[in-house]
C-alpha cells in the first residue's frame, strides 16, 4: 500500500526527466533515509566490528594490561592524557589546555600534543572504572570498525552498490595506513570522521541541504575532529577541496549556482567552530608555551616516492627487502606512515 500510494502521487507530479538533480537527490534521500538503508548501514557495522575485534583480539584478552607493541613511547604518552582528562572529568571540570603535570616547572601546551581531548573526556568513565589502557583499546577497535562504517554510510548515500561500498570501506577502515597508524598513533588510527567531514561539504557544493542545516553540520564534524587530531582535519580538508574542484571542473554552471549555499554553509561552519572551539585554538597559536618553529629538522620526518609503496616489517604482506628499506627510514619505523596512502 505504501508504494502504490508513492506511485499514485509520484503520477500527479511532471514526470522528472532521468538525470535531473531533483531526482538525483530524491534518490539520494530515499536511500540514505529509508529503512532498509538503515538496516544495510548498521550490518555492515555488525560486520567490521567483528572484523576489527579479530584485528584487537590478542589486546582484549588482557586489556588493562596489553597494549600495541613497537611504539611504547607514543602508547605511554596516549595512556597518560587519557588518565588526566579523567582525573579532570572526575574533579567535575575540563582538562586544563596549559598543564605542568607534564614537563615541569614548565608544562606544556596541549593544544600542540596529541591530547584527543574529545575521546579521552567521552571516555572517562571507562578509564576510571577499568584504566586507561582499557580506553585506549576500546578506541583502537572503534577506530577500525567506525572508520569503515563511516566511509560505508557515505558511500550508500552517493548511490554506490552494496558490493562497492562493502569493498571501499574496507580498504579505507582497515588499510595499511590505518593499521599501521594503530601502532601507537591512535590520534591517526581514529579516522572516522573525514568521510563525514568531506561527504557534508560535498552534500553542501551539490545541494542536497540547506545552508544553515549544512553549515551546522560541517561545523560539528570539524570541531570534533579538531579534538581528536589536526592532520587528520587538515587530510579532510584537502580531499574536500580537490572534489570540489573536481566538481566545479565538470559540472561549472551547477557550480556556479550553488556557489551561495556552500558559501553559506562554509561560513556557518566557521562560526559553529569559533564558538566550540575559538578559545583552544587560541590557546594553541597565542597561549601560554605555543610552539616557536619545529623540534625537527625539516627533512627529519619526510616522505619519497618509494615509501608510498614499499611495506615495513609491520605489514602482513612485505619482503625482506622491502623490510630492510623501510628499516633505514631515519624517523623510526613508528613514523615509518607513508605506504598506501599514509598521511
Amino acid at each position: 500500500m505504501l508504494r502504490l500510494a508513492g506511485v499514485t502521487a509520484a503520477s500527479t507530479a511532471a514526470p522528472a526527466r532521468p538525470g535531473t538533480a531533483p531526482e538525483t537527490a530524491a534518490r539520494a534521500r530515499a536511500l540514505s533515509g529509508s529503512g532498509s538503508g538503515r538496516r544495510t548501514v548498521t550490518l555492515a557495522a555488525v560486520y567490521y566490528l567483528l572484523a576489527s575485534l579479530a584485528l584487537t583480539l590478542w589486546l582484549w584478552r588482557d586489556p588493562a594490561w596489553r597494549t600495541v607493541a613497537g611504539n611504547p613511547n607514543d602508547a605511554d604518552q596516549l595512556a597518560w592524557f587519557f588518565r588526566y582528562d579523567a582525573t579532570a572529568i572526575a574533579h567535575f571540570h575540563l582538562p586544563a589546555l596549559v598543564t605542568t603535570a607534564m614537563n615541569a616547572p614548565q608544562g606544556v601546551n596541549l593544544m600542540w600534543n596529541t591530547p584527543m581531548l574529545l575521546p579521552g573526556v567521552l571516555l572517562a568513565p571507562v578509564t576510571l572504572a577499568f584504566g586507561p589502557q582499557v580506553s585506549l583499546t576500546l578506541l583502537l577497535t572503534a577506530g577500525f570498525a567506525g572508520s569503515a562504517t563511516a566511509l560505508f554510510a557515505v558511500l550508500r548515500r552517493w548511490q554506490v552498490g552494496v558490493p562497492g561500498a562493502a569493498l571501499g570501506a574496507a580498504v579505507y577502515g582497515f588499510s595499511p595506513a590505518l593499521a599501521h597508524s594503530a601502532i601507537g598513533h591512535y590520534d591517526l588510527q581514529f579516522a572516522v570522521f573525514p568521510p563525514l567531514i568531506v561527504d557534508a561539504v560535498l552534500r553542501l557544493a551539490a545541494g542536497r541541504v540547506s545552508a544553515r542545516r549544512g553549515g551546522l553540520q560541517l561545523g560539528l564534524l570539524v570541531t570534533a575532529q579538531l579534538f581528536i587530531t589536526e592532520e587528520l582535519l587538515f587530510g579532510a580538508v584537502l580531499a574536500a577541496a580537490l572534489l570540489l574542484v573536481v566538481m566545479a571542473a565538470s559540472r561549472p554552471r551547477e557550480a556556479a549556482a550553488r556557489l551561495k549555499t556552500l558559501a553559506g554553509g562554509v561560513g556557518i561552519a566557521a562560526g559553529v567552530l569559533a564558538v566550540l572551539a575559538g578559545y583552544p585554538l587560541w590557546v594553541q597559536f597565542f597561549g601560554p608555551l605555543h610552539q616557536h618553529g619545529s623540534p625537527f629538522t625539516t627533512d627529519f620526518f619526510k616522505n619519497d616516492l618509494s615509501g608510498f609503496v614499499v611495506p615495513s616489517s609491520f605489514m602482513l604482506f612485505h619482503t625482506a627487502g622491502s623490510a630492510a628499506e623501510a628499516l633505514r627510514y631515519q624517523g623510526q619505523l613508528p613514523e615509518y606512515l607513508g605506504y598506501l596512502a599514509g598521511r
